[in-house]
């Protein structure tokens, strides 16, 4: 079915998920690349991206898991994407976004605290949910370097 392909595709992002070793932190560091080089200065813009990226992500991990025999598929690896994503939001400066980077990285493999309980959400909220919420604490942690 088409829908499923697409779904597939996106929440792979772009079947990167695929790749046998660490494909949360390829695609966490693609994220990177792509918003170091690719994104807008506003924030505005910037925003809606994360949105729109978000929105799909959301509806292409719940379409594509019954693709799955598992509740949390390591292909799946757009919600590292989105999560990264928020990470570097507000970011422009090399040397921060990387230090955001390694964070997000260490929270998303560590998952101190409430992002380790948010993961026990079903389905595409709790595969999203643990990566959001990473995201959110390294932005956090990072706001005073803007």
């Amino acid at each position: 079915m088409i829908k499923n392909r697409i779904s597939q595709l996106i929440s792979t992002f772009f079947y990167l998920g695929k790749v046998k070793y660490a494909p949360g932190t390829i695609a966490s560091l693609a994220t990177f690349f792509i918003w170091y080089s690719f994104m807008p200065e506003n924030i505005l813009l910037r925003l809606l991206i994360f949105l729109f990226i978000s929105i799909i992500g959301f509806f292409s991990i719940k379409n594509s898991l019954i693709c799955y025999n598992d509740k949390d598929p390591q292909e799946i690896v757009i919600d590292e994407v989105i999560g990264m994503s928020l990470s570097l939001l507000f970011l422009t400066d090399l040397v921060i976004m990387s230090i955001a980077f390694i964070l997000f990285r260490v929270f998303d493999i560590l998952k101190p605290s409430v992002i380790y309980y948010s993961q026990f959400y079903n389905g595409a909220y709790g595969i999203m949910l643990d990566d959001l919420l990473a995201g959110l604490c390294v932005s956090i942690i990072l706001v005073q370097y803007i």
